[in-house]
Parts: structure tokens; sequence; C-alpha cells
């Protein structure tokens, strides 16, 4: 009875192991070789795969072509091309974009993505490129908002993009509105909630907010235009554990900005109202 009992215990460890080796196996992303970083991967297959979501200026995609452009993707395009590799782009969302790096369906985000804490306990990021912050859209007539204290009345209804940042801050700090999530990569479609009535607030990047109310400016009005509140750092998004690529990507934004080709997409997609905060350039003065 023993020896039967010590043969079963042994058995179920066995099981145990192999349970937990298939696991851990399993969890390798795609394409990647156990301990290969991705830029070990992108020298091997002379590729990068890059997931994106249309974000103009930082990600714009012809509608009759396909074609993509935009500040991001010619940043890539450069990076490639000094790099002697290829990018295959896939599109994907703003609620599906950290599963995407996970699963390793792609290497890198390249929309532009905000760094935040919860992004950052699933995934990592590049240096800072540039800094956006969030603003808000309202109807051109609705003269109850002037702060942001005002959007924490009880009773609104807040439209949001799901993923996105003006969602994670209304989770937070809205908690007696009514949310109206919406699973889109089009940040301005939670906006027209707004032009409808069935929201009374929409919250979106700033410039997502300053291109809207522009081309709805008899309906809506851009409440934080020029003074958008919680600023982030905009950027690339890599998934963790790989400090190598991490490393790469870092040096090459740093060259980047160092050559003076940042600067050359600054004054290619700035649009003259909708300014974004620029990264503090080392060599620089504060009067120049």
């Amino acid at each position: 009875m023993l020896n039967a009992r010590r043969s079963i215990a042994g058995l179920v460890v066995l099981i145990t192991i192999a349970l937990l080796g298939a696991s851990f196996w399993g969890c390798v992303p795609k394409g990647v070789e156990r301990g290969e970083s991705v830029l070990e991967k992108v020298k091997r297959e002379k590729v990068i795969h890059a997931g994106y979501i249309k974000y103009p200026p930082f990600v714009i995609q012809d509608p009759k072509t396909r074609e993509l452009s935009g500040y991001f993707i010619d940043l890539m395009a450069q990076i490639a091309e000094l790099m002697g590799v290829e990018i295959e782009y896939e599109e994907t969302n703003w609620g599906r974009m950290i599963a995407a790096l996970e699963t390793g369906k792609v290497d890198v985000v390249v929309s532009g993505i905000f760094r935040t804490i919860p992004r950052a306990m699933q995934v990592t990021f590049t240096k800072p490129v540039l800094y956006v912050g969030i603003s808000a859209i309202i109807r051109k007539e609705d003269t109850r908002f002037k702060e942001l204290e005002d959007f924490e009345k009880p009773g609104l209804t807040v439209a949001v993009t799901d993923g996105e940042v003006g969602h994670e801050y209304a989770k937070r700090y809205l908690l007696d509105t009514k949310l109206i999530v919406l699973e889109t990569e089009d940040i301005t479609r939670p906006m027209l909630e707004v032009i409808t009535g069935r929201a009374d607030v929409a919250l979106g990047d700033a410039m997502s907010c300053y291109r809207f109310a522009k081309e709805h400016k008899e309906s809506v009005t851009d409440l934080f235009a020029g003074r958008p509140f919680y600023v982030f750092g905009t950027t690339l998004m890599i998934r963790r554990g790989d400090p190598e690529w991490l490393d790469f990507l870092n040096l090459a934004l740093e060259f980047m900005e160092n050559s003076g080709f940042t600067d050359k997409l600054e004054k290619k997609y700035k649009e003259a109202d909708a300014a974004w905060l620029s990264a503090a350039k080392p060599w620089r003065t504060e009067t120049e």
C-alpha cells in the first residue's frame, strides 16, 4: 500500500512538472526562440512586425490606398532603413494592443502610445519622444463646464474610447458619472456621442479633441484647448523582459533626435494650433 501511494505521488509530481513545463514553453512569443531578443529575431528575419492604430498625425492611413504615413510611421521607416530591415504593419486598437505584444503578434506598437502606470504593469516603453495631454469635448451651448472639477458632478454621461487614456482617467476619477465606453480605434468616435446628445462630455487626447472641434466648430467646444490636463510622455510600446530591444530602440530614438530628424517630422506634421510638447533637447537652452 505504501509503495502504491509513493507511486501515485511520484506520478502526480511528474504530471505537474510536465504541465508547468508546457505552460512555460508555451509562453514564448511567436517567432522568438527561447532566450532570443526581438532585436536578434529582427536581425535574423530582416523584418520588424509593428502594430499600429490610426491616430493622426502620429499614424495616418489613406482611406483609398490604405497607405500609412504620419510622425511615427516616418520615424520607424527611417530607423528600419538604417537597420537594413523591412517593416510589416498590422492594425490593432487601444483595447487589443497589449495582447498583440504579449502574444508576440507584433514586436512594437508605433502609434505614439502614452506611458501610463496601468499599462506599465503589463508592458514597457521607450523614452518619451513627445508629450500630449487630455482634453474634453462639450456641446457649444453647454455652460455647465469650465474646469476639470465640473466633470465630477453626479448624473453626467461621459463617452470614452476603450483602453485610451481618457478611459483610464474616467474610471479612476469620475466615479459618479455614467460611462459610455466604445471599442474603436477612432478616438473621435466618442465625441460624436456629444453631438447626438447621448453624452454630456467626451474625453480624449488633446490633439484628437483639437482636430474634432476644428471640424465641428459649429457644434462643439474643445474645453481645454491650449491647457490640457494629465500630460503623458508618448512613444513606442514593447513587451516587458527584453532589455536588448528596449536599449536598441532608446538609442535609435536618441539618434533620430540628435540628427535633427524628429525636428523635421515636427515641422511636417505639427498643426499650428494643435501643439504637442516637444521633448527637451539637452544641448538647447531655455531661450532657444
